[in-house]
């Protein structure tokens, strides 16, 4: 297999939740791959300002759009501008998520838990529903890479519905490989342990005020850095990975092995 198997110039990204952490470092290295890319998230003046210092650094076309996950209205808006600024989309990574709130099962309030799923599992779901049909358009296949975790391999207590979260996303993710393997289309989820981002602190601290619980023993001993699940990402994203389809694919420093 040659380099250029990894090469990713003349493809076209969109990311789905990109203002920091493992969305920003995935961002990076697909320019860096040569793909041409649009940005979203939460924060327009921030994003933009992400996007000139990425086209800058790598000498892509970088643009940067505001998305709330949860309104398919939003999403739709999104992904027609990554249509028409870019030409199309062969590249989509779904990443927004976030932690909810630490609680037992039962002392979990209603709204908390609409919400997570809101953002983790249907923000997820409308983006493949939208990113699906331009890359079927184009007729040349794609990838669909969404964010998982290892707490979609194995539960997690006292941030169960998180946990449910992203079993809901890995079973979103297979089912889509199945249906779209025969268009080339291929689609498949990394599934992080613990990344030293905003919300790996946010989860800890929730959990140990919920229950006083240390956090897991990783193998590796340490947290990831988000660059780190950025190369299995631009794989996926790659010809390198042209039989790849369905995987969930741990990225946790030993956890699940453990």
């Amino acid at each position: 297999m040659s380099d250029g198997s990894f090469s990713l110039h003349g493809r076209k990204a969109l990311i789905v939740g990109c203002d920091s952490g493992i969305g920003l470092a995935c961002a990076r290295s697909i320019a860096a791959a040569g793909a041409s890319l649009v940005m979203s998230g939460l924060d327009q003046a921030k994003g933009e300002a992400l996007a000139s210092e990425i086209a800058a650094s790598t000498g892509q076309a970088v643009h940067y759009v505001a998305v709330d996950v949860r309104d398919e209205g939003s999403v739709a808006a999104l992904v027609a501008t990554a249509e028409t600024v870019m030409g199309g989309i062969d590249i989509a990574m779904n990443n927004a998520g976030i932690p909810g709130p630490a609680s037992a099962i039962q002392d979990l309030n209603a709204s908390d838990f609409d919400n997570l799923f809101a953002i983790n599992v249907r923000g997820a779901w409308l983006g493949m529903k939208y990113q699906i049909p331009v890359m079927l358009k184009g007729g040349e296949g794609g990838s669909i890479i969404n964010l998982a975790s290892t707490a979609a391999i194995s539960g997690l207590a006292f941030v169960g519905a998180y946990s449910a979260s992203k079993h809901a996303v890995a079973g979103l993710t297979k089912s889509a490989a199945i249906e779209l393997a025969p268009h080339n289309i291929r689609v498949n989820a990394i599934a992080p342990g613990p990344v030293q981002t905003p919300l790996l602190d946010t989860m800890r601290a929730r959990r140990k005020q919920a229950a006083d619980i240390p956090p897991s023993t990783v193998p590796m001993g340490r947290a990831a850095q988000p660059e780190e699940m950025a190369g299995a990402v631009v794989w996926l994203a790659s010809q390198a990975s042209s039989y790849v389809t369905g995987a969930i694919i741990s990225i946790d420093g030993g956890v699940i092995a453990a």
